[in-house]
């Protein structure tokens, strides 16, 4: 994570991130490139009605921008490549999986079910951000939020802007045995292969994308996708299983009692890692995972 200590260091960051001129980043704020130029020199704050452009169109979380923005900025950590953001280094990342275990389920009414399109966009968003340059078609998860609305949801921050969801698919057995076996890839994934989980003998739900901008938000997030297992008795022989390309999330989900089935380079890229993970959560709940 990178400490800013202003908004027009971040800004720069953000145009070399996106591989944006100073024209690209204008005309896509629809301000003028002198605007720009005196915002990455630091010359002038940016209005009210203009940070919220700037907010919905890069995605940045509402909160590192508001604590830059003002004429005694507010440091902040932020991490373009896992797009997230923290006020103390200390605080940025989850250690261990065993933070996320708990009696309590959390409540918040910052969380709702995934069905503006504004949301799916910036799932996709997310996705190629973290090196998935073949993300599902926004059809596919659409159609997985409708068939599992439990398991597909967003948390906005105290703005109301996107901080974090969870998009889960409600997958068919044999279409899951394809990906596992590397005779399918995930892209090729159709609404068609999406199942009603209730009806299958088997029921999978395949992670597509976990994402939170911040510590807390990720508590709130994965405390409600454990909980939805918890509560569900009847799960018994169910499977939760999806690509990540994210270290981090590998070892989380290890730390759960998932196993790593395999991992490969995609597109060319040697840091593009692509790893698929299969299991669910009954040892977890159990207490038999290893670090109990």
């Amino acid at each position: 994570m990178k400490k800013y200590f202003s908004l027009s260091e971040l800004l720069v960051d953000y145009r070399k991130h996106r591989k944006l001129t100073q024209i690209d980043f204008a005309a896509m704020l629809d301000v003028d490139v002198r605007t720009v130029i005196r915002w990455e020199k630091n010359e002038s704050l940016i209005k009210a009605d203009k940070e919220r452009i700037l907010i919905e169109n890069m995605g940045i979380p509402h909160q590192v921008v508001r604590n830059l923005n003002t004429e005694q900025p507010i440091p902040v950590y932020f991490d373009f490549k896992r797009w997230l953001y923290s006020l103390t280094l200390l605080s940025s990342v989850v250690k261990s999986a065993k933070e996320f275990k708990t009696d309590e389920e959390l409540h918040t009414t910052r969380i709702e079910t995934l069905a503006d399109d504004k949301d799916f966009d910036f799932i996709t968003y997310i996705q190629r951000n973290q090196k998935n340059c073949n993300p599902l078609s926004r059809d596919v998860i659409k159609t997985a939020a409708r068939l599992l609305p439990d398991l597909n949801f967003v948390i906005r921050d105290q703005s109301g802007y996107h901080g974090g969801h969870v998009s889960i698919l409600p997958l068919k057995y044999e279409v899951y045995k394809q990906i596992r076996d590397q005779k399918m890839l995930e892209n090729q994934i159709t609404t068609n292969d999406l199942s009603r989980h209730y009806d299958e003998e088997n029921p999978v739900f395949y992670f597509y994308s976990i994402y939170s901008n911040s510590l807390d938000n990720t508590y709130y997030l994965i405390n409600k996708m454990l909980f939805y297992f918890k509560k569900r008795e009847e799960l018994k022989n169910y499977i939760l299983a999806g690509v990540t390309f994210q270290n981090l999330k590998v070892g989380h989900f290890q730390q759960m009692g998932f196993q790593v089935i395999w991992e490969k380079n995609v597109d060319g890229h040697p840091d593009h890692v692509a790893t698929f993970l299969s299991g669910n959560f009954n040892r977890f709940f159990s207490n038999e995972t290893e670090f109990f």
